[in-house]
Formats: C-alpha cells, sequence, structure tokens
C-alpha cells in the first residue's frame, strides 16, 4: 500500500530533536517474509527502511483527524504522519495492525516513485473557476458560483443542510465525513435533495460519508448512476439495501465498523476492486435476524392480504419508479412509499421488483469477490440474503 502524506521523523534520542515535516512517499513491503515501512522524501531519498517488528507503538487516538504516530525501538524514533486521505491512513493503519497481530496480509506490487509527487494545497477560496474546495466548520452559499468545481471537501463541518444547487456542479468527489448532519426529521427530509439533479447524478464518481452518525443509507445515492466508490464506515449501519445493486459501476465499498449482519445478493456477482468489511458482526449466531424487514412485515403485513389487494397501487406506483429509476425529491412523492425503498429488492432468479409481503427469503455464504478484502481474520465468510418470489408460478426464471 502507498500513501502519499506529510512526515515528521523525531529521533528520540536527541535533546532538542528537529522534527521538519517533509512531503514523503510511505510503503509496505515484504521481503525474505519480514514486513519493512519504507520512507521516502528529501532527507531519505533512496527511502529509509524500518523493519516491523521493531515498531514499539502506533499513536492512533487522531486518525480521524487523518494524524498517526509511528515509535519504533530500533532506530529510536517516531514518525509523526498527516494524510489529507483520513479512509487512506485509516486503511493503512488497519494493515499494519494486522501485521502485528500476525494475520495473513496481501501486500501489492507496488513500487516506490521515482520522484515525491509535490502536495497540491487546495486553494480555499471562492474563485469561480476553482476545481477543488475544501469547506471550514460550515458550508459557504458562494461555492455555488464556483461552477467548474469538481471536489468538494465538507468534512467535520456542521451541515444542517446541503442546499439543492449543489447539484448542478459537475462534482467528482464529495466528502461529508465526520460532519454533523441535522437533527430535526424535517431538515433529514431534504438533506439529500441534492442528488435528484441531472448533473451531480452523473457526474459524482466518489462519495465518503464516514462517521456521521447514519444508521441507513438513504435511498436518495442510488440515483448517483456512475458512483465508483462509496464509503460509509464508522456508521451504524445495520444493513444495506438491495437498491445498492443498481449502482453498476460501484467498484469500492468501505463499510467497516458498522453493524451489518449480512450483504444483499445483489452485489455477490461483481467482482470488486476494493472491500472493507472489517469489524462488523457477521459472525453472529445463526439463522439470521433481518430486523428491519421483520420490522416492515409486523407494521404492514397485517394490512396487505394478498399482492393484488387494493393496497397494491402503492407497489405499482413504486415498481414505475424503480422500472425507470428516475431522481427525485423524496418530497415528491407520498411518504407512505419512503419505507418501501428499505426493503424492496429484485428476485434473484427473475429479477423483478418484490416487497417482504410476496416474497421469501434465502441465504449462502461466502466472500465478497474484490482485488482486495479487507476483513476480520476470523471472518472466512459472510451472509448474503437473496430475495425470491413468494409464488414459484409467478416467477419468470432467466436464463
Amino acid at each position: 500500500m502507498l500513501m502519499h502524506c506529510s512526515i515528521s521523523i523525531q529521533d528520540l534520542t536527541a535533546a532538542r530533536p528537529n522534527t521538519r515535516s517533509l512531503n514523503s512517499c510511505v510503503l509496505i513491503k515484504k521481503v525474505d517474509d519480514e514486513y519493512y515501512l519504507r520512507v521516502k522524501n528529501t532527507m531519505y531519498p533512496t527511502t529509509k527502511s524500518y523493519k516491523l517488528t521493531m515498531l514499539q507503538n502506533i499513536h492512533h487516538n487522531f486518525i480521524r483527524e487523518g494524524k498517526m504516530g509511528l515509535e519504533f525501538s530500533e532506530p529510536r524514533q517516531l514518525l509523526l504522519i498527516v494524510c489529507k486521505d483520513k479512509a487512506l491512513l485509516y486503511l493503512f493503519f488497519r494493515k499494519l495492525k494486522n501485521i502485528i497481530n500476525g494475520k495473513d496480509v496481501i501486500i501489492s506490487t507496488r513500487q516506490m516513485p521515482r520522484m515525491v509527487p509535490a502536495i497540491h494545497e487546495t486553494v480555499n477560496r471562492f474563485h469561480p473557476s476553482s476545481l477543488q474546495f475544501v469547506s471550514i466548520r460550515y458550508f459557504d452559499n458562494r461555492i455555488l458560483n464556483m461552477r467548474h468545481l469538481n471536489r468538494l471537501v465538507l468534512e467535520d463541518c456542521d451541515l444542517p443542510t446541503i442546499p439543492v444547487q449543489i447539484g448542478n456542479l459537475p462534482i467528482t468527489y464529495l466528502s461529508i465525513t465526520g460532519s454533523k448532519l441535522p437533527t430535526s426529521q424535517s431538515e433529514l427530509d431534504v438533506f439529500w435533495n441534492f442528488t435528484s439533479l441531472s448533473t451531480i447524478c452523473y457526474t459524482l464518481r466518489t462519495l465518503k460519508m464516514d462517521s456521521i452518525g447514519i444508521k441507513h443509507l438513504p435511498f436518495e445515492i442510488f440515483f448517483l448512476k456512475n458512483l465508483q466508490t462509496l464509503s460509509a464506515s464508522y456508521n451504524n449501519l445495520s444493513y444495506i439495501p438491495h437498491c445498492i445493486g443498481e449502482l453498476k459501476r460501484l467498484k469500492s465499498l468501505f463499510v467497516a465498523d458498522n453493524s451489518l449482519l449480512y450483504f444483499p445478493h445483489a452485489m455477490s456477482c461483481r467482482t470488486f476492486k476494493e472491500v472493507d468489511i472489517s469489524n462488523n458482526p457477521f459472525e453472529l449466531p445463526r439463522p439470521l435476524k433481518f430486523d428491519h424487514i421483520t420490522k416492515y412485515i409486523e407494521i404492514f403485513g397485517n394490512k396487505i392480504k394478498h399482492p393484488l389487494d387494493i393496497t397494491s397501487l402503492r407497489h405499482l406506483a413504486l415498481n414505475n419508479l424503480l422500472n425507470y429509476w428516475l431522481p427525485f425529491k423524496r418530497q415528491d412523492i407520498p411518504r407512505s412509499l419512503w419505507i418501501y425503498f428499505e426493503v424492496v429488492g429484485r428476485c434473484m432468479l427473475c429479477h423483478k421488483w418484490i416487497l417482504p409481503n410476496n416474497f421469501r427469503i434465502a441465504h449462502t455464504f461466502a466472500l465478497p469477490s474484490a482485488e482486495n478484502t479487507i476483513k476480520d481474520h476470523k471472518i472466512n465468510n459472510i451472509p448474503w440474503q437473496s430475495l425470491l418470489c413468494q409464488n414459484a408460478n409467478e416467477c419468470e426464471r432467466r436464463v
């Protein structure tokens, strides 16, 4: 794993250590069954190697802020690392921990670059032609005038709202990691409206929403047709809706440190570039309990006597929305339809949309197919939830 960052190397044997921060590249390599941390910068242009068996302590209290310290016993040095990509730094930390704990770690074959790339400071101003912007503490409406903006960082901000007009900007990267979302239901109801605008639906490639306290993924993010990377670690997710299968271009999924019990079958037929499923309770005793679907059936099951009942008029409206999958604001449809997006899914045989009152649940066990899977060492497989038409005679299996 290669990481670009700033490093201050502190000599712990010196009375007055020099701690000048240098733009650096850091790489973990394995040579003859030994793991090494290699650092390259202007101080060490040919790289300096640290044996990971000599790693005495990892200071990670501020890792969510993009900071980490590595203390080595030989040589007696402390490496203070600051990385703008907080998710990458966390992955780097987890890989170090796994190596120290003797876990099986996949080390890539990437090589140290010949030149350490310069860290270009993000221009934090409101020039209309700026391509990127990092917000400090809160959202500023002057961002809406930056018509060429493609990278927007709203991390650790107070975000009572994101103006819907943001959806008119050609943003390819959006991060709201660590931000404080609204607490009132009325504000939450309109928070994701920006995803209903056609521009961002097609331009957004990366969405990072780690550590924002969400209990479920908002269905609006499934309008982002070209999304390739979704990061929702450090939240309170207990399930991933089957609608995620509609994100056909999704290649990287990070859902570590949640409360996930299973993955939806809709994602089982693809190969990811990278998946992080670590620190989730997949190993809970079986048979599995699918809480959000159980809750749905408890609320609505007694009201729906037959799939052709008058209640199915709602299902017909829902089917039209799902089949065309055109972006909309949730206020544009009856509130009674909102819950359906949490439980609806496609039959794994005929691929028709079905709801809990008209499907049966099955599950299998396997690991996600990915070039790089980050998981707990004791996890050999995870449950995959499949949905099947309840009436087999009405299920037209695809060949």
